[in-house]
């Protein structure tokens, strides 16, 4: 028997009026609140498809994607208008919250058909919509993992309404459940460190060496980082996160990857150090395009743009100042 938040979600519930039509000011209060949630109406910067597919299958867990149907269409005009009355209630709300609200789908006809003509439908189930689905499914059934931070606060605020602090976040991660699923902004003039990363040929890239020798030379210092078992390590990391976040130039940081990837070697994985304004010490994200994204996209487009108008980022926070980033979205 399968524990309750594991059972096919599809959509998510909302607070209905008297009609039993789902209630768009509850809906619109929900979305002031957490207007995080209209990132997932854009096209993103990048999309770990992999992990949102596994993801999708461990938490959504659809008995069937249907491809294709065919039916006959017998549709009045009755039914159209009812759909339609529906959806028409739910005015400015994202179509994914719609949809996870109740909404139906509409055939669109106008008129009656004729019970001979056959339809066919292909449906579309993108990587896009299955991560929604994930969002939906933490909604409703773990709000509590479901999180979100803003660039100027020092804390973090669950769905449910309740605020955390990063190491409350972490300790999720030692409760049954899936990984909290943060969405935060990394506001612009951010350092983003490159650190390492690997070419899909399996090729390991020491970013971060090229970024200290590069900044070396440029005449700054940077504090060797310390080993593990240095008594003064603790002391000794701050000094290193501090020396290289005082120096970070974007452009410095935009070649090193452009070298470490040159040549036409795509990113199977790539893995930064980001200074966010809540945090002392820069949190560790790891991406994994698996090659299906050009290396401008991590090198200009996420070090250069992100520098200068910051970035939105959604990823499965682990123990450690640690995340995997699901989704990028540019502002």
């Amino acid at each position: 028997m399968s524990l309750p938040f594991f059972r096919r979600t599809q959509s998510a519930p909302a607070p209905e009026t008297a009609h039993g039509w789902p209630d768009r000011e509850a809906l619109r209060e929900e979305l002031l609140r957490h207007p995080q949630l209209w990132w997932l109406t854009d096209v993103p910067m990048f999309l770990d498809e992999r992990s949102v597919d596994r993801l999708h299958g461990a938490i959504v867990r659809p008995d069937y994607v249907l491809l294709q149907s065919q039916e006959t269409a017998a549709r009045s005009r009755s039914e159209t208008a009812s759909s339609e009355l529906q959806s028409t209630v739910e005015g400015s709300i994202p179509t994914f919250l719609k949809l996870g609200a109740g909404a139906k789908y509409s055939s669109g006809a106008a008129s009656e058909l004729s019970a001979e003509q056959q339809l066919t439908k292909q449906f579309i189930h993108t990587a896009e919509q299955r991560f929604q689905d994930v969002v939906l499914a933490y909604r409703k059934s773990m709000p509590e993992r479901l999180l979100f931070a803003a660039a100027e606060g020092a804390k973090l605020t669950s769905h449910a309404g309740t605020p955390l602090t990063w190491e409350e976040a972490e300790a999720l991660t030692d409760h049954p459940g899936p990984r909290p699923l943060l969405f935060f902004d990394l506001p612009p003039g951010s350092a983003i460190l490159p650190m390492a990363g690997e070419t899909v040929e399996g090729k390991t890239v020491l970013l971060y060496e090229w970024l200290i020798d590069r900044l070396t030379q440029a005449g700054y210092v940077i504090p060797p980082f310390p080993a593990d078992d240095d008594p003064d390590a603790a002391r000794a990391k701050d000094a290193h996160w501090d020396a290289l976040i005082a120096h970070y130039k974007n452009r410095v940081a935009l070649e090193v990857i452009e070298h470490g990837f040159s040549s036409g070697h795509r990113i199977e994985w790539i893995d930064y150090r980001l200074k966010l304004p809540s945090r002392a010490k820069p949190v560790h994200v790891h991406f994994s395009p698996g090659g299906q994204v050009p290396t401008g996209a991590f090198a200009y487009n996420f070090v250069r743009r992100g520098f200068k108008v910051g970035l939105r980022v959604i990823a499965q926070l682990k123990r450690g100042c640690d995340m995997n980033a699901l989704a990028l979205y540019e502002r």
